[in-house]
């Protein structure tokens, strides 16, 4: 819940900066606002781009990790929304009209009109690969981290226990402070 709240903050902060170019945000803040304008400029310009060559695009040009480029662009796709998605729909949207349009022309008995409207919007459908299944969003908040459990026992790592180990640990402890004790009393 804690998450949740400062990550509504940070959106709060960031899209009262967007909406007053004026306000003020902190460096590291501003710094991120701005790496999200370009990515999201980015993505206009080829909205095409998927999410993972985005994250390589963000961890390339701009230096931060694996996860921040992640986090990123969910904030991006919050606060400017989802290019790649909202252009496709637009192409879907011009494809249909050209679908209706041919059809009216069939129907018109212009056969010619009619098959050129459906070239165009095949040719539309296949260069926005609008034919291909999209691929679902990620699921950010099923993400887990692994359960990590620390044990003492070596067996977990493959190597074998020795026997009577604490004695032995015991006894050299006691040499080494016996001649520690003895090399700052000679000194």
């Amino acid at each position: 819940m804690r998450k949740d709240t400062a990550n509504n903050d940070l959106i709060d902060a960031f899209s009262r900066a967007l909406e007053d170019p004026t306000a003020k945000l902190p460096e590291p803040e501003q710094t991120r606002l701005e790496r999200m304008k370009a990515v999201f400029a980015r993505w206009l310009a080829n909205p095409l781009i998927t999410d993972s060559m985005m994250r390589d695009y963000i961890i390339t040009n701009f230096g931060v990790g694996r996860i921040q480029a992640y986090r990123d662009i969910a904030l991006v796709k919050v606060l400017f929304g989802n290019a790649p998605k909202a252009d496709k729909e637009f192409q879907r949207m011009r494809a249909n009209r050209l679908l209706e349009q041919a059809s009216a022309a069939a129907l018109a008995g212009e056969e010619k009109q009619a098959k050129a409207l459906t070239k165009i919007a095949e040719a539309i459908i296949k260069a926005n690969q609008l034919d291909e299944q999209d691929g679902e969003d990620y699921p950010w908040d099923e993400i887990v981290p692994r359960d990590e459990s620390f044990s003492v026992d070596p067996a977990v790592i493959g190597i074998e226990k020795v026997p009577d180990i604490e004695k032995k640990a015991s006894r050299l402890l006691k040499q080494y402070e016996r001649e520690i004790d003895d090399t700052i009393e000679d000194q």
